[in-house]
C-alpha cells in the first residue's frame, strides 16, 4: 500500500486517520505520504493518517513493525506505543509493542532514536545503533547492546533465536502460523533453545 505525496496546494487542512490491521499469519508493507517504509509484522496494528501535518508526522502502533524513516530534520516522526514514544530523525529500526508480552522493546539497526518512557515524564534517553532498550514493570530502562539480527529478522521471513525459552517461541510461533499453544508440564515452557527458522520452509 502506497500513499503518494501531496502537494500543499493540493491538500486539504484536514488530517484523515485510517487504521491498518494485519491478521496472525500475515505480514503487511506500506509507505506512507512522506516515504516512510513500515513493514508491519503479524497481528499488528497502525493508526496513521494519509498526509501528515506540518509539525510533526505521529503514527500509533499495537503490535511490531519494522521502520525505515524518511529524512525530514523539520518535521520529527514520532511512534507512539503503550509505554511511551520514540521520537525520530531518519532511521531504520524494530519496535515491538505487543499487548500480551506486557514490556515494548525498541532497537535501533541505523541512525537515532529518542525514547520518552511514559512512567518517567521529561526523561529521553537516546539510543545509539545496535543498542535495544526494554520498557518493562520492574526493568532499569538502561540501553543495551544487542544482536539487532535476533530483533529485526523476521521482516526478511526469518526468525533467530538465541537461548530463548520455549514459551517465548512458541508465542512467536503461534502468531505466525495462527496456531494455539497447550503445555502439559508447566516446567517445559522454561527449556532454551538457539537456532533459527525460515518462515516459508
Amino acid at each position: 500500500l502506497v500513499y503518494s505525496r501531496i502537494k500543499s496546494k493540493e491538500a486539504s487542512e484536514k488530517i484523515v486517520y485510517n487504521t491498518l490491521t494485519v491478521p496472525v499469519r500475515e505480514r503487511f508493507q506500506l509507505v506512507l505520504a512522506d516515504g516512510t517504509k513500515v513493514f508491519l509484522n503479524s497481528g499488528s496494528e497502525m493508526r496513521y493518517p494519509e498526509r501528515f501535518g506540518k509539525a510533526r508526522r505521529e503514527v500509533f502502533l499495537k503490535g511490531e513493525a519494522w521502520f525505515e524513516v524518511a529524512k525530514d530534520s523539520e518535521h520529527p516522526f514520532i511512534v507512539h506505543i503503550s509505554r511511551g514514544a520514540i521520537e525520530v530523525l531518519g532511521t531504520g529500526f524494530n519496535v515491538r509493542d505487543y499487548r500480551e508480552e506486557q514490556k515494548t522493546v525498541t532497537t535501533l539497526v541505523q541512525g537515532k532514536v529518542v525514547y520518552r518512557p511514559e512512567r518517567q515524564p521529561g526523561r529521553e534517553i537516546m539510543l545509539e545503533p545496535g543498542f535495544q532498550i526494554k520498557d518493562e514493570e520492574g526493568g532499569s530502562l538502561q540501553p543495551r547492546k544487542v544482536d539487532v539480527i535476533l530483533y529485526t529478522g523476521w521482516k526478511d521471513g526469518k526468525y533467530v533465536f538465541e537461548n530463548a525459552t520455549l514459551e517465548e517461541i512458541m508465542q512467536v510461533l503461534s502468531r505466525w502460523y495462527d496456531i494455539a499453544v497447550f503445555y502439559k508440564r508447566e516446567e517445559v515452557k522454561k527449556l532454551h533453545f538457539t537456532g533459527d527458522l525460515e518462515r516459508y520452509k
